[in-house]
C-alpha cells in the first residue's frame, strides 16, 4: 500500500499544471472583421477591438475609453490571404487575439463581387472563429469603413450590427447558414446587407454629421460564391414571408383602389409553396397567409362594419401579391437565382423529377410560371370605427 500511494503522489504533479492558460488581461477580443480587396488583388483585413476597462482613463463606473476617447480600435493590415494579414496584425499587438466573441464578418462589396470561397475555406478551418458568427455585405463600400464608424448607442459599432441581425429587420445569415444553403440543391444562397446612412435627412444638420447610423434593409444575393446583386427592403420582405423566416413586418401603404393609406403590422406569417413540372417547364405556386392588425387608417371606411374589413384585407392581399410577384421576377430575369428554394421544394417532395432537371435548374427557374396569392386576416385596433378626420367631418 505505501508504494502505490508514493507513486500516485509521483503523478499527482503533473496533473495539477496549467502549462498553457493565458490570462484574460493578455488577451484582445475580436469584436468584428472587415474584408476588403486591394488594387492589387491583395487581402485587408480589419479588425475591430474593444479598448479593457484598465486600459484607458475609465473611472467611477465610467466606461473607458483610451488614450484617443474611444471604447474600441480598429487595425488593418494587408496580406495575401487572411491568416497572412492576421498574423501581422498580431504582431503589432501585444495581446494575444481571442476570436470566440466575434459577432460579425463585414465583406466588402468589391470583394464579395471577386468571389468569397477562399473566406470561407478559411472560416470553416480556423478553430478560433465560429461560425455562428454573423456575414454581412458592406452595400456600395468597404468593410473597413463600417468598422470605423461610431455609434451612439453601441460603445462597440458591430454590436449594433449584431442587435439589427438578432431583432429581425432584415436577412440573417451566418457562416454556417450561408455554407449549407451552398451545398444544398435548389436553393441559392443570400446574406445581409449592411450600409451607412445619416440619422437626419437634413444634410446641413452638424450634430447628426458627425456619425452615421447602420442600416440591414437589403439582402445580399450571391451564385457561385460571386455577390451577383441587391434586394431592396421590401423585396427582402417578400423573400422572407415567402422562405417563412418572417417574424413581425410593417407596412405603410396605400391600397390599390382606394384613397389614403393604412399602417398594418403582421405577425404572424406562413407560406405555401408547390412545384410542378410539365416535361423542362415548371409552375410555382405560392399561397402566402398573414394575421395582424391595423395601426393606422387614413382611408374613407368606417371599419366597425365588417364588410369594410374585409375590402381591405382583400386589396392589400392584392398588394402583397404583386410585390411578391415583382421579387420572383426580378431573381428570375436579372440573376437567374433560385433564393426562393423552389427548387430545394422539388428536390425535397418529387426527388425523381427533380434529377431530371437539376443540371438546368437555373433555366427551368427563370422560365418558371410563377403565381402567388395573398390571403390576410386582419383585427382593428383602436376604439373608433374609422379615422379621426373622416369620423369628424361625419359629426359636422
Amino acid at each position: 500500500m505505501p508504494a502505490r500511494m508514493l507513486l500516485l503522489l509521483i503523478f499527482v504533479p503533473l496533473l495539477s499544471g496549467c502549462w498553457d492558460r493565458v490570462e484574460m488581461n493578455d488577451l484582445s477580443f475580436f469584436m468584428a472583421s472587415g474584408l476588403d480587396s486591394t488594387e492589387d488583388g491583395k487581402l485587408k483585413t480589419t479588425i475591430q477591438i474593444p479598448i479593457s476597462a484598465g486600459a484607458g482613463s475609465g473611472e467611477g463606473g465610467k466606461p473607458s475609453t483610451g488614450a484617443f476617447g474611444k471604447t474600441y480600435y480598429a487595425v488593418s493590415a494587408i496580406g495575401i490571404n487572411i491568416y497572412d494579414a492576421e498574423r501581422q496584425i498580431q504582431q503589432r499587438n501585444s495581446r494575444h487575439f481571442f476570436k470566440g466573441h466575434r459577432r460579425v464578418v463585414f465583406i466588402g462589396e468589391a470583394l464579395a463581387k471577386k468571389g468569397i470561397q477562399d473566406i470561407l475555406d478559411y472560416y470553416s478551418r480556423d478553430p478560433g472563429s465560429r461560425l455562428r458568427t454573423y456575414l454581412v455585405v458592406a452595400k456600395g463600400g468597404e468593410a473597413s469603413e463600417l468598422l470605423q464608424n461610431d455609434h451612439p448607442a453601441e460603445r462597440i459599432p458591430a454590436e449594433e450590427v449584431r442587435e439589427l441581425e438578432l431583432s429581425g429587420v432584415g436577412t440573417s445569415v451566418t457562416f454556417r447558414d450561408f455554407m449549407m444553403m451552398q451545398n444544398r440543391d435548389g436553393i441559392v444562397p443570400v446574406t445581409g446587407a449592411v450600409e451607412l446612412v445619416p440619422p437626419m435627412l437634413d444634410p446641413n444638420n452638424s450634430a447628426a454629421s458627425k456619425f452615421k447610423m447602420f442600416r440591414l434593409s437589403s439582402t445580399a444575393v450571391f451564385k457561385d460564391y460571386r455577390l451577383v446583386g441587391y434586394l431592396n427592403d421590401v423585396e427582402t420582405r417578400s423573400l422572407r414571408w415567402i422562405k417563412n423566416e418572417s417574424k413581425e413586418e410593417y407596412f405603410g401603404n396605400t391600397l390599390p383602389g382606394l384613397s389614403g393609406n393604412i399602417g398594418i403590422v403582421i405577425n404572424d406569417f406562413k407560406s405555401k409553396v408547390n412545384v410542378t413540372m410539365n416535361g423542362n417547364h415548371a409552375r410555382v405556386i405560392v399561397q402566402l397567409l398573414g394575421t395582424g392588425s391595423i395601426n393606422e387608417t387614413n382611408v374613407n371606411l368606417n371599419l366597425s362594419e365588417l364588410s369594410n374589413m374585409t375590402i381591405i384585407e382583400k386589396r392589400f392581399g392584392e398588394l402583397i401579391s404583386q410585390q411578391t410577384l415583382r421579387t420572383v421576377k426580378k431573381a428570375q430575369t436579372e440573376w437567374k437565382a433560385d433564393i426562393f428554394g423552389f427548387g430545394l421544394h422539388l428536390h425535397q417532395f418529387h426527388y425523381q423529377t427533380w434529377k431530371k432537371v437539376r443540371a438546368q435548374w437555373d433555366t427551368v427557374f427563370s422560365e418558371a410560371d410563377i403565381v402567388v396569392t395573398a390571403k390576410i386576416n386582419l383585427r382593428r385596433s383602436g376604439i373608433i370605427g374609422n379615422s379621426l378626420e373622416h369620423h369628424g367631418a361625419e359629426k359636422r
